[in-house]
């Protein structure tokens, strides 16, 4: 009876669970509409998480380093540990801010509009030498030019860029939409400021609510598995991305300071945009170069060529330097998969997927490749030469295999007759087992006789 309840439960969760998958199917764009909602409405929490995390290091720093041996003599010190090192932290952070606000936002204002003032003059000006240039290569006579036109060429590029709208009006609906989400963006960050406050206040007891949580309605035999996942989100992911923030700001100063010192137009706007488009792994190098070289070609192609030459010297120091020095070999991922997971990670999420798809994958990558080594590792030495490409013999392989399983099947074997006492101890075991009276001297020589 109790089978059958059983049985019918199960066809009664499968039924359930076929009917939600085929309305999730059907209905995958209201979901999809949900889940981003969802994530809009819980958006500060996820910054505030983020910022909390990273100002983590310099808290936990002053909390344990600098403010260590606070009330060992006096305890009513020992309660001020904690608010100190939080308000040093938030305001360290905070003048950082405002130095570089001061500093650069009103520059980076005064570029934008001196960019948007003399756009239309810089792209006459580029359409000319484009013309002038087109006309000089078509005057050759190539065999590739025969059919070309040069007023089409420059249509094609205005409608790729900005369609079929005028090029004024093209600009104002982008800065319309800039401004737009420039005011969400605020919104979210100013909240999660405040929570991540919160956060680093209340982070032990939110730790452990965490961990009650998991001890109780997680089996404990999965626990440990939970951990280990905790622990290398923590290395891969978190690590890395604090440490791909670091290099990002640092690479930013190195563009400014560099573009400054040999007097590039518009170099803190550039430098901002070099340094934040670089913690997109891959694609930040070129998503931040290609439209400031674009900016710089417009006033004058020369700048674009030096500083494409600059950025390619940059972009060498750091791969090959500061980034191995600032994040180490956290990420442990190939060329290729660093590749792969920006891809999708930036096709399923945008901006967010393109920043985290990297250490993320990193997790996923680290938890099968140990699966993997485990899964190998038991099922021999044969299974190693395998992968080493010592052995090529498959008989050999599955009589290997065979006679592995064999062992196993006996050893499976013995464990259960000693469990149920099958068979006979005085029989079986050589060890109770009497032994036989051993012959004299005399009966061995009448033996002889005989």
């Amino acid at each position: 009876m109790k089978n059958h309840k059983f049985s019918m439960r199960n066809l009664l969760l499968a039924i359930t669970f076929t009917v939600f998958l085929v309305f999730f199917f059907i209905n995958l764009s209201w979901f999809w509409d949900l889940l981003k909602g969802f994530f809009g409405i819980i958006t500060p929490f996820l910054i505030g998480f983020l910022i909390a995390y990273i100002l983590n290091f310099p808290y936990k720093f002053l909390y344990t380093k600098a403010f260590g041996r606070m009330g060992e003599k006096r305890k009513f010190l020992k309660k001020l540990r904690m608010p100190l090192a939080l308000i040093i932290t938030y305001l360290g952070t905070f003048a950082v801010f405002a130095a570089l606000i001061v500093l650069l936002i009103p520059q980076i204002i005064n570029n934008l509009s001196n960019l948007l003032t003399e756009f239309p003059g810089y792209y006459s000006s580029a359409q000319k030498m484009i013309t002038s240039l087109t006309t000089e290569v078509a005057n050759m006579h190539l065999p590739f030019f025969e059919n070309f036109s040069v007023d089409e060429m420059v249509k094609g590029v205005t409608d790729f860029f900005v369609g079929s709208q005028d090029l004024t009006k093209a600009i104002l609906n982008w800065l319309q939409g800039f401004v737009g989400n420039t005011m969400t963006g605020l919104y979210n960050l100013l909240m999660g400021v405040v929570i991540s406050i919160y956060f680093l206040i209340f982070k032990e007891q939110l730790c452990r609510q965490m961990k009650k949580l998991a001890v109780a309605f997680i089996p404990m035999k999965y626990l440990p598995k939970v951990y280990e996942v905790v622990d290398i989100t923590d290395t891969k992911c978190g690590r890395f991305l604090v440490g791909d923030i670091l290099d990002a700001a640092l690479l930013g100063v190195i563009f400014f300071i560099i573009l400054t010192v040999f007097n590039f137009p518009y170099a803190p706007l550039i430098a901002v945009l070099c340094g934040v488009a670089n913690i997109i792994p891959f694609f930040g190098p070129f998503i931040g170069a290609i439209p400031s070289a674009f900016i710089l070609f417009l006033v004058n192609p020369w700048w674009a060529l030096w500083f494409l030459v600059i950025t390619f010297v940059i972009q060498q120091i750091d791969g090959n330097i500061l980034k191995p020095k600032i994040i180490g070999n956290q990420v442990g991922l190939s060329s290729f998969w660093v590749l792969f997971s920006v891809i999708v990670g930036g096709a399923l999420f945008n901006i967010p997927g393109f920043i985290l798809g990297t250490p993320i994958y990193a997790v996923i990558y680290s938890l099968v490749a140990k699966k993997a080594g485990n899964k190998i590792e038991e099922k021999g030495k044969i299974a190693q030469e395998a992968l080493d490409f010592k052995v090529l013999n498959y008989a050999e392989i599955a009589e290997e295999q065979k006679r592995i399983r064999a062992e196993k099947e006996q050893e499976q074997l013995q464990k259960l007759q000693k469990l149920l006492h099958l068979g006979s101890d005085d029989d079986d075991d050589p060890d109770t087992k009497e032994p036989e009276p051993e012959e004299n001297f005399n009966d061995k020589v009448g033996k002889n006789k005989q």
